[in-house]
């Protein structure tokens, strides 16, 4: 039975982080009008990305600041939710649009990396 990492999450080893998930939007006038935004809480692990967390990211994304996330609740890319924008996390002030995720939900819990904007 695999370990649930979600359980080790607490006040002790993470802390709370923002995340501002936009849903929807449509073409108006041939300009994309993004969704309106839902802000929603969530304990997460924030840490520098290692070299080999870089490795996995496409060409362009290498050379941004690169944060990792392992949080308890599912974080989205542009690629995970069709036609929708990818989550933005606000930690300690900053804004980090997730770049780069996996699902281990068996394993409880979510780890994306994250470019700051």
């Amino acid at each position: 039975m695999p370990i649930n990492v979600a359980e080790a999450l607490d006040s002790d080893t993470a802390e709370v982080i923002t995340v501002e998930r936009r849903t929807g939007g449509s073409r108006v006038n041939k300009k994309w009008v993004p969704g309106s935004p839902t802000l929603f809480k969530t304990l997460a692990s924030a840490q520098p990305a290692t070299s080999d967390d870089l490795q996995i990211l496409e060409e362009g994304e290498r050379d941004k600041v690169i944060f990792k996330f392992i949080s308890k609740k599912p974080l989205f890319t542009t690629k995970d939710r069709e036609g929708t924008e990818a989550d933005v996390i606000i930690h300690k002030g900053d804004r980090w649009r997730v770049v780069s995720g996996g699902d281990w939900s068996s394993y409880g819990h979510n780890t994306v990396l994250a470019a700051k904007e």
